[in-house]
């Protein structure tokens, strides 16, 4: 039996309707899902106690295929890139993000970590803060943008660094357009592989940094990459040679080329960037990918301290320095 024939007056109706009642339906399904689990904590980003919604369809089976998931790290990845906030929405990742912030910039008096960023942002201390994010960062984008020193960016293909499009300050990671020592933190989340000159825009970071301010970010990494090596590399006649399969982001063969793989040895390549550098809630596990890396730029105290240490104080008696 054939489908039954709709009118097409009928479609612009009922198209929308069918798909806000599956909206409808997964909504209550994650809710549910949500309660029988006992998946309810106090989100780190809007300070509300509330279901965490784990949504495993937002990582498509063509991804896993594409990039070789066992279902164990299939289930660890829907849980970074989802276990939403189901007041502010901010993902894992996100909160995660957000809990580092909190412990690296302490407000009040005294000084401490504050519950949640939504009471870190009325610290006035925290108003004087210069922060940029590149690349919206869902949940944690909506508690920063009230601060009068957040800059917001997001990348365009095809717009020049800088130029607003839509509303939105389009920003390229390897040639950013702000002043040297701009900010005191810059955040980023699931960007840094899509750079197609990873080293350029560790450069960029650095250079926007105020000495001692952070760069604190998310990137995918998966605990079995001893070492980081390009997918993809972008030729000087603008086309892309894949050095190995083929990965975008967030379909699989749909979305931003993954340039980047990322291996364990990544914290050693931001040392050798110039950074001095943490990684929390890591490394990463079969079971957990929601990892945080804190760069921060070193400051002049700390570089005086470090060659303090590694100079003696007065030379050894029978050591000369050449005429």
């Amino acid at each position: 039996m054939g489908r039954l024939p709709i009118p097409p007056g009928w479609k612009r109706y009922l198209v929308p309707a069918w798909n806000e009642a599956h909206r409808i339906g997964w909504l209550v399904r994650d809710y549910a899902a949500a309660c029988l689990c006992g998946r309810w904590e106090t989100c780190v980003v809007c300070g509300k106690f509330r279901p965490m919604l784990l949504r495993k369809r937002v990582v498509p089976p063509r991804l896993v295929e594409l990039w070789g998931l066992s279902p164990r790290l299939a289930a660890a990845l829907a849980r970074k890139e989802s276990s939403d906030c189901s007041s502010c929405g901010a993902k894992l990742r996100a909160r995660r993000i957000a809990a580092v912030i909190l412990q690296s910039f302490h407000a009040g008096n005294p000084p401490a970590p504050a519950c949640s960023i939504r009471a870190w942002t009325r610290h006035p201390e925290v108003a004087r803060l210069k922060i940029a994010e590149i690349n919206r960062i869902e949940g944690l984008h909506e508690e920063l943008a009230g601060l009068p020193g957040f800059q917001a960016s997001d990348y365009h293909p095809g717009a020049s660094p800088g130029e607003i499009v839509a509303g939105a300050r389009s920003e390229d990671l390897s040639q950013l357009t702000y002043p040297d020592a701009s900010f005191d933190l810059v955040l980023s989340s699931e960007t840094l592989e899509h750079v197609p000159d990873l080293a350029a825009a560790l450069d960029e970071i650095l250079r926007v940094l105020v000495p001692g301010g952070r760069h604190i970010f998310t990137v995918p990494q998966l605990p079995d990459v001893a070492r980081t090596f390009a997918r993809s590399v972008r030729l000087p006649d603008g086309t892309l040679e894949h050095r190995a399969p083929r990965i975008c982001h967030p379909g699989g063969d749909v979305g931003y080329p993954v340039f980047t793989e990322f291996g364990a040895e990544l914290p050693e390549l931001l040392r050798q960037a110039g950074f001095e550098v943490d990684v929390l809630f890591g490394p990463a596990s079969s079971d957990d990918l929601a990892e945080v890396y804190v760069c921060r730029k070193p400051d002049r105290q700390s570089i005086r301290a470090s060659l303090n240490r590694d100079v003696p104080a007065e030379a050894p008696p029978d050591r000369r320095l050449p005429d």
